[in-house]
């Protein structure tokens, strides 16, 4: 099996660069977009096994962002990255199968372990 792919689309370029390197040391192949429209785009061109989304960018936000990703990718797994969470953008992710919400500031163990299960859990699906 392939590598899985991993593709981060946040604004901040830290954060980008953050999770290039913690998952890629994992083995994982990380594709990164600095925003929405980007994003979109790369997912359709690479159609990574995750996605992680930041809510807040400028331009298209992480909703809008996700909605139109699922009009074309029901099943890629999605997990919402924020600093931001309440409780009206928490239900408009659930409504669009998110596999996860993880609020930032958050440990790079963490990420790993989540990262891990809804690999685990795809796997799954697949059998």
């Amino acid at each position: 099996m392939d590598k899985p792919k991993i593709l981060v689309i946040d604004d901040e370029e830290g954060l980008r660069f953050l999770f290039k390197g913690i998952l890629g040391s994992e083995g994982y192949t990380v594709l990164t977009a600095s925003n929405g429209f980007s994003g979109i785009r790369i997912n359709e061109e690479s159609n990574p096994d995750i996605i992680l989304l930041d809510l807040r960018m400028p331009g298209l936000s992480g909703i809008e962002t996700l909605r139109r990703i699922r009009e074309k990718d029901e099943d890629v797994i999605v997990i919402i990255l924020t600093a931001y969470g309440d409780a009206e953008t928490v239900r408009e992710a659930a409504d669009l199968n998110v596999y996860e919400y993880m609020s930032k500031p958050f440990h790079n163990e963490t990420v790993k372990e989540i990262i891990k299960e809804a690999l685990a859990s795809a796997e799954r699906k697949d059998e």
